[in-house]
């Protein structure tokens, strides 16, 4: 497999994978060996920028699957010089089960899925055993998945999922992570809507 590009390495935090048919390796996605994070559905880039600022140590994939929230995000990452970055615009499940090497990330974040509210919609969810058992494959033992949603039932699920799952143990998240809020995030707690939050950590 040959190396990922940057569309424009100076100027793009975008990557286009040399191949969507193989797994990665990632040393051809980033140019510095470091714990990786991934986040997926990164919307505006909130959290992803905020998080690679504060944590130069880590490298981290942010995944979009709306171009137009793409080019935004990029715009802010060159415009904070931050080279622990790279975007990609593809659909979250197809990612997570074709191209990121088994046991490789140190964290996964979500933060408000598509809720898909109405009942005979459910089956869309991204949280569900499928899910749960791709998280457990693609984290280090301990790695840890971060969960957000501001959807009462959709969490529950989330809750119900990870809970029944072998593989991980909940924990609690840490202050300085949840202090890094989404806009979304927090045009919605403005509205006196919560967040509800979980962790779950890898049992290896």
């Amino acid at each position: 497999m040959g190396r990922s590009k940057a569309l424009n390495p100076e100027l793009s935090a975008r990557i286009a994978p040399a191949s969507f048919f193989q797994v990665w390796q990632w040393s051809e996605v980033f140019d510095e060996t470091k714990p990786i994070e991934l986040e997926l559905g990164a919307g505006d880039g909130s959290f992803l920028i905020q998080h690679a600022e504060r944590h130069p140590e880590i490298n981290l994939l942010g995944v979009e699957r709306l171009l137009g929230r793409i080019r935004k995000m990029d715009r802010r990452i060159h415009q904070a010089q931050l080279s622990n970055v790279k975007l990609l615009r593809i659909e979250a499940s197809y990612l997570l089960k074709h191209l990121i090497p088994r046991g490789s990330l140190k964290a996964i974040h979500l933060y408000f899925p598509d809720p898909w509210p109405k009942k005979k919609h459910h089956k869309n969810r991204l949280v569900n055993t499928w899910f749960a058992n791709q998280c457990h494959r693609l984290l280090i033992p301990e790695g840890v998945i971060h969960l957000r949603t501001d959807h009462a039932s959709y969490f529950e699920q989330m809750l119900e999922v990870f809970s029944q799952s072998d593989g991980f143990t909940q924990t609690s998240t840490p202050s300085s992570l949840l202090d890094l809020k989404t806009d979304f995030e927090r045009g919605f707690n403005a509205e006196g809507i919560p967040t509800l939050h979980a962790s779950y950590r890898c049992a290896g």
